[in-house]
């Protein structure tokens, strides 16, 4: 087993509907995660009155949609700007937007059904492509 040098734990509560734009602690939110190489979901699913909840009760599936949901939107609006850069840097006749224009185009499907980018099928080389996507 590999074990990195280093680990660090970042907890980031609250990510609520209309994070991806700009509600709740939203984009702080989101930038939060980017910066991450690993994300672990926990969410509640325990009832307590002296713990409130954004959305008035406990469902954890509604959260892990909620979640799931918020990320794919961010990252399709990531996707959006990218494929604008590419698209004028292909004029120029830049090789390396071409590459990202090919990989934005089979990830941007699934974002748009609200899966995540993660669930694309990529070469070894198209994930080196998105992997710059999303920094």
């Amino acid at each position: 087993m590999i074990v990195p040098a280093t680990v660090e734990f970042l907890d980031i509560a609250g990510l609520v509907r209309g994070a991806s734009k700009g509600e709740g602690l939203g984009n702080q939110f989101l930038a939060n995660i980017r910066e991450t190489d690993t994300v672990v979901q926990v969410v509640r699913c325990f009832e307590d009155e002296g713990v409130i909840h954004v959305e008035g009760g406990v469902d954890p599936a509604r959260d892990i949609d909620t979640i799931q949901i918020e990320l794919a939107l961010a990252d399709l609006a990531t996707v959006e700007r990218r494929r604008e850069k590419a698209q004028k840097s292909l004029k120029s006749g830049d090789k390396t937007a071409r590459a990202e224009m090919d990989v934005l185009e089979k990830i941007q499907p699934a974002l748009e059904a609200g899966r995540s980018a993660r669930t694309v099928e990529l070469t070894d080389d198209e994930r080196a492509v998105a992997r710059n996507f999303f920094c």
